[in-house]
């Protein structure tokens, strides 16, 4: 049997230490599919967004969690009522949320959900990244990149070329995105494997960085270090300037949208229904 939110939430809410009780490295759960975490400086939190079962399904089961930089399980269900919620960003004292057809904006010092946008053609939103001014939204379904600015959303790409955009990265003046690759199949797999692209922010230009990677979820850069991770086999690469990969790290798969705040990997395991800490390198 599938476990509702509510049984979740019991079950967190006598949780009062992560699972591993490392200070640097450290596991906390479970959450009923963990897909992206995201460091928010101003509370000194960190916001997991938990599916809560489909990912493709607008059913209100959604919740985003609330973790102490050392892991403790502070509010499993400190926003509840969304949807399928994906990848986060933050503007100024806003958090934004991505959320299938829609973009949340979330009060970050009252926990208040200030507004729902509805983005009209969009399908599946996953990953947002910002630069506290404007954010980027990819669509994984559309093969399209939306822009939020000034509270508004514009469709500001639709290429063929970016293959079913997950990961984003705004990477100076260019963003970074992670392709899941062509011919996506009902059941998520594809008929190529996804490549690391960047798209200059001028004049909207496609080009490779890494050719055919895996199915690509999360985008950071740590410590100078860009960093994408394969959703379907958990490994991590590091991808240098001339698209040189190796791989450095290989988890359980089902690693979604990984994070950086300081020297440290957030690691959200959807499969394992786990958020992780750890040091890089």
């Amino acid at each position: 049997m599938k476990p509702t939110i509510s049984s979740i939430t019991t079950i967190l809410a006598g949780l009062a230490a992560p699972v591993s009780a490392d200070p640097a490295n450290w596991t906390a759960g479970p959450f009923d599919m963990p897909e992206s975490a995201i460091f928010a400086p101003s509370r000194d939190r960190i916001v997991l967004s938990v599916i809560g079962g489909n990912p493709g399904e607008a059913d209100g089961n959604g919740v985003l969690a609330l973790l102490s930089p050392e892991g403790e399980i502070l509010d499993p269900a400190w926003i509840t009522g969304l949807d399928a919620p994906k990848g986060m960003a933050i503007i100024g004292n806003t958090l934004l949320v991505a959320d299938l057809t829609r973009l949340h904006e979330i009060d970050l010092t009252t926990g208040t959900l200030l507004r729902s946008l509805e983005v009209e053609g969009a399908v599946f939103l996953n990953d947002i990244t910002s630069d506290d001014e404007q954010a980027f939204v990819s669509d994984l379904m559309t093969n399209r990149i939306w822009r939020y600015e000034v509270g508004r959303m514009t469709l500001w790409l639709e290429n063929s070329s970016l293959a079913h955009p997950n990961g984003l990265l705004l990477d100076g003046d260019r963003l970074v995105v992670g392709s899941w690759g062509q011919g996506l199949r009902d059941d998520f797999s594809t008929d190529q494997p996804g490549s690391l692209l960047t798209v200059d922010l001028d004049d909207q230009e496609v080009s490779v960085l890494a050719a055919d990677l895996g199915n690509l979820d999360g985008v950071v850069r740590i410590g100078g270090a860009l960093l994408v991770n394969d959703w379907i086999t958990g490994q991590l690469f590091e991808v240098t300037a001339d698209g040189t990969t190796s791989v450095v790290a290989e988890y359980d798969a089902g690693l979604a949208d990984i994070a950086a705040y300081g020297d440290k990997l957030l690691l959200p395991s959807m499969l394992e229904g786990t958020v992780s800490a750890q040091s890089y390198p």
